[in-house]
Parts: C-alpha cells; sequence; structure tokens
C-alpha cells in the first residue's frame, strides 16, 4: 500500500503514567470488563511482552512496562461498545489517555486493530507489537493467524466492506508476523509463546 508521508503518524512518547499490573486489573474493575476479555488481554500481554523483550535485545528501545499495560488495557472499551456501540479502540485510547495522560499508551490502543503508516519496527515499535499480538489470540487462546482470521470473518465479516477489511487487517499482521521473524530469527507463526522465551 502507498502512503502519503504527509499522514504518517507520529512515533508517540510515553510521556504519562504506565499503569502497573495490579492499577490495569483496577482499571478492569472500574470499566466492568467482561471476564473473557480480561483473559484475551492477559494473553495479548503475554505475547507482546515476549516480542518486546525479543526486539530489545536486537537493540531496538522499548519499555516493557509500557507494552505489558498496553496488551492488559487495548481492549478496555470493549465491553462497552458490546453493549452500546461505537469503535472500541477509539473510545479506549481517548479514556486511557484522560487516564494516564500518557500518548503512547493511547497510540496503541487506538491502532491496536490496523496501523495507517509503514510497518517500521525501529520507529514504531510498540502499536505494532500490540496488533500483532492482539491477532495471534482467540478468544484467551493463542493461535496461528490463520486460526485467528477465519474466526473473526465469521463472525464479522457480515458485509463486504467489512470483510475486505478484516484482510487488510490480517495481511498486515502477517506482513508483520515477517519482519519480526526475520528480525528475531523465530518463525512466529510455529511459535507457540510458551513462556520459555524465544532464545
Amino acid at each position: 500500500m502507498l502512503y502519503n508521508k504527509e499522514f504518517f503518524p507520529f512515533s508517540a512518547k510515553s510521556d504519562g503514567y504506565v499503569p502497573g499490573v495490579d492499577e490495569c486489573y483496577r482499571i478492569w474493575n472500574e470499566f466492568s470488563m467482561m471476564e473473557h476479555i480480561e483473559r484475551h488481554s492477559i494473553q495479548v500481554a503475554t505475547v507482546a511482552v515476549e516480542i518486546a523483550t525479543g526486539v530489545r535485545s536486537k537493540g531496538i528501545e522499548i519499555d516493557i512496562e509500557v507494552v505489558r499495560a498496553c496488551g492488559l488495557l487495548h481492549d478496555i472499551a470493549k465491553t462497552y461498545t458490546i453493549k452500546n456501540g461505537g469503535l472500541h479502540s477509539q473510545l479506549g485510547a481517548s479514556w486511557m489517555l484522560d487516564r494516564t495522560k500518557n500518548h503512547a499508551i493511547a497510540q496503541a490502543i487506538l491502532h491496536h486493530v490496523y496501523w495507517p503508516g509503514p510497518l517500521d519496527i525501529k520507529k514504531y515499535p510498540l502499536p505494532l507489537i500490540i496488533i500483532y499480538s492482539d491477532k495471534r489470540v482467540n478468544h484467551d487462546s493463542i493461535v496461528r493467524l490463520d486460526d485467528r482470521r477465519q474466526y473473526i470473518l465469521e463472525r464479522y465479516g457480515k458485509t463486504y466492506n467489512r470483510m475486505q477489511a478484516i484482510l487488510y487487517s490480517f495481511k498486515q499482521a502477517r506482513d508483520l508476523e515477517k519482519i519480526f521473524s526475520n528480525l528475531l530469527e523465530v518463525d512466529l507463526d510455529a511459535y507457540t509463546f510458551n513462556s520459555r522465551g524465544m532464545v
């Protein structure tokens, strides 16, 4: 896809508060997050932290605690939008920017479905790690991208436009998987994220 450089997203700085794990759990309770979304978020954070640890070992600057918070909070507005409608990524980013004043966290939540710029891991590691990690978790199971894509298509691909958006989003995730796999020297398509690390 071609991008207009005038509209490239900026690389947001982690310039506010970074909630720890216990604080993220309190935020879940405050926003009445459904239990299955909590379990999904824990798995996304697990995948994201492992990838971020590998990315950092390759010399790319990334804050692991920010990654963990983004994984735990990326779907903070999902319960609300299931009940009331709206875009959970936009609403969640707004809520967490107001709460933490942290632009990097808000950016990762806002763009965890789709990234509107180039897939530059050195420049945008946080949102790209969160996008990929979310695509690897179906409910509370870590799965291959193809499995997650099939589920999302069956559940949400009810119109041609929605189906095309889903397919494009997963093409982006597949491109990210190749980039991360090359960087980390690991076949992420076959990798199970079993908490033993990539080394």
